[in-house]
């Protein structure tokens, strides 16, 4: 069904990273580029919890991460979409709270850019050995480390979504050979050989570099533990920038103190920020990034805006929503 007009609650946590802010200005800037849409929206900007339950009596849509969700039902009668602001949903789960008719969409695909970026020098850096080099430096240790050119060796991605494929061109750029699961195992352009979660022991082996940017679901967590993390090729890279649940900490240092992984760059801990009695800032060879591998200041926020205001001119004109978050995938 579609709407005449459509009243968005903007939600605005002044804690959270300007990075990630929807502010009024720069909500300006994302309606003058879509000046016909914008025409049929009614922003309200809500600040933490400070009149939230009267915005949201005749909220249609919200634009947020983290808002308060109890009675959600009752005290948002008229809410038909929320659009978050980032790419994964983890935190939202169970959506027992979803006011039913309600849809989610996600902001996948928005750090496309910068991801690719990254993921083009973090390849690098685990192939090169920069994470043992950095171990090294703080241990006063003069060893050299001397690696052969990067094209021809193989990278695994896990997750081919819309961050794998950042990761998937990195690596074909590199001239590396990409390996890639998939849920749906279909085949992609760039991807050499795709398989399904049912191949990944079969995959792990093969890989000189392994790329984690899968979703956390029930059935991603700890989804490389000690006994996965025994297949990979001896001297192998990791990369996660996917999310913390996908790697079992504990065995991921012990990969790293015995040598099984030559190095690991990580992106994503749970909690955040890491705390600093964790042992992840000791482990040998481990690259910390602090979350922040794929946002940025310039396009970030104007990505989630433009799509944020394409999903409403589809829900205007009763028409399927982009990047709809499937409750029984969690994604």
């Amino acid at each position: 069904m579609s709407l005449a007009r459509l009243r968005l609650l903007v939600s605005i946590r002044r804690a959270q990273n300007p990075v990630f802010a929807m502010t009024p200005e720069r909500f300006a800037a994302a309606c003058a580029r879509h000046p016909d849409v914008a025409a049929r929206i009614d922003p309200v900007f809500v600040t933490d919890e400070d009149g939230l339950d009267a915005a949201l009596r005749d909220a249609d849509a919200i634009l947020g991460w983290r808002f308060a969700r109890d009675n959600l039902a009752a005290r948002a009668p008229r809410l038909r979409w929320i659009q978050l602001t980032g790419a994964g949903a983890e935190h939202l789960m169970p959506l027992d709270w979803l006011p039913r008719g309600a849809a989610i969409t996600t902001a996948s695909g928005v750090h496309g850019a910068k991801a690719r970026e990254f993921a083009t020098m973090a390849l690098l850096m685990l192939h090169t050995r920069i994470p043992a080099m950095a171990t090294n430096q703080q241990a006063h240790r003069w060893r050299q480390i001397f690696t052969p050119i990067i094209a021809g060796r193989t990278v695994l991605v896990v997750g081919v979504g819309a961050m794998g494929r950042a990761v998937v061109r990195a690596a074909r750029g590199l001239g590396l050979q990409v390996l890639g699961i998939r849920r749906s195992g279909r085949a992609m352009a760039g991807v050499h050989a795709m398989g399904t979660p049912d191949d990944l022991d079969r995959f792990l082996p093969q890989a000189d570099l392994v790329a984690l940017t899968a979703p956390a679901t029930a059935a991603t967590t700890r989804l490389l533990g000690a006994q996965r993390l025994a297949l990979i090729k001896p001297g192998a890279g990791l990369l996660n920038m996917g999310r913390a649940a996908l790697v079992d900490n504990a065995a991921l240092i012990d990969a790293l103190e015995s040598g099984r992984l030559s190095g690991a760059v990580v992106d994503v801990f749970d909690p955040e920020p890491l705390p600093a009695e964790s042992p992840l800032w000791d482990a040998p060879n481990l690259f910390v990034v602090p979350h922040c591998s794929s946002d940025d200041a310039d396009i970030y926020a104007a990505g989630v805006l433009d799509l944020t205001l394409d999903n409403a001119a589809r829900l205007l004109a009763g028409r399927a929503l982009k990047n709809r978050l499937r409750p029984n995938r969690q994604y």
